[in-house]
């Protein structure tokens, strides 16, 4: 078992605690909050994770590998580029894992769909996440694009893309909903987000040259393919070549999560510490726009 510490029992996480205790390939050791004496918690653990306040991930994270510990962070790595890139020649320079936390990257659906799902090049992508808060220090995007974004690298490279943001709601300087165009030569798209949405909406829709793909985690079935022919006049039935829809839990994909966090440290797994970069330098990026 390996022993491990939890930094942050709010949450998300209490979340990622039952999860953690539910695996028996960790032991969490410690618990530990802002009152913690980590002068005790260090020399007894050799994994952390992390799930304080996103403002606070950048210095905990760093006190975690300059004390020889790998990480697991929850999203997003740091609110700056130049961090993620200090922690990162940080746990290269001691040869530590570090990785972070996108929990849909690790839905069993979509990784179904990015891996598995032919329907053929892609065209465009939509997005929408949206919800009734929670109204925190944060806006909507680093709360909430961060998610999609990961999402979104599983189907084209981010680091391919073009982006640009637009407030719909603001409090002040804080944005609650808006959206993210992205585009390329080949593929266009939107992510709508809303902390002002009296419901809850978590879909991705993937357009492809043969066929269109739904991820809903309201409905079931969560996945759906529809391969169709663009016939010119004919109603959808008759435009339909296949459909095919898979019930796949989304109830733990946290579990998940620490399953991949495992095989990392044990070397069976990437770690996604690049996704993680990319992701805070967008975000960055649409906050100075």
């Amino acid at each position: 078992m390996i022993k491990t510490a939890l930094i942050g029992h709010g949450y998300w996480g209490s979340i990622l605690l039952r999860y953690l205790k539910a695996d028996k390939r960790f032991s969490v050791r410690h618990i530990c909050n802002s009152k913690t004496d980590m002068s005790q918690v260090w020399p007894d653990v050799k994994v952390v994770v992390v799930a304080t306040p996103i403002d606070t991930h950048y210095h905990v994270v760093k006190e975690a590998l300059l004390q020889n510990k790998h990480v697991f962070s929850e999203k997003p790595l740091a609110l700056k580029t130049e961090e993620c890139l200090e922690l990162q020649k940080l746990a290269e320079e001691k040869g530590l894992i570090l990785a972070v936390e996108y929990t849909q990257t690790f839905s069993k659906s979509l990784k179904k769909a990015a891996e598995e799902i032919d329907i053929g090049k892609i065209r465009a992508i939509e997005m929408s996440v949206k919800q009734l808060g929670r109204f925190l220090k944060r806006d909507v995007y680093w709360l909430m694009a961060s998610h999609c974004l990961s999402i979104l690298d599983m189907f084209v490279p981010l680091q391919k893309l073009e982006f640009r943001r637009l407030d719909f709601i603001t409090d002040g300087k804080r944005a609650e909903t808006g959206q993210i165009l992205f585009w390329n030569e080949q593929t266009k798209g939107q992510i709508s987000l809303s902390l002002n949405f009296p419901g809850k909406e978590y879909q991705v829709v993937v357009y492809g040259k043969r066929g269109t793909i739904v991820y809903d985690t309201t409905t079931k079935p969560t996945l759906k393919v529809t391969w169709y022919r663009k016939t010119p006049k004919k109603l959808p039935p008759d435009l339909i070549i296949k459909e095919k829809s898979w019930a796949i839990d989304e109830k733990n994909n946290l579990k998940h999560a620490v399953d991949y966090f495992y095989k990392v440290l044990k070397g069976k797994e990437k770690t996604n510490l690049k996704r993680a970069i990319k992701v805070t330098e967008i975000l960055e990026n649409l906050s100075i726009s």
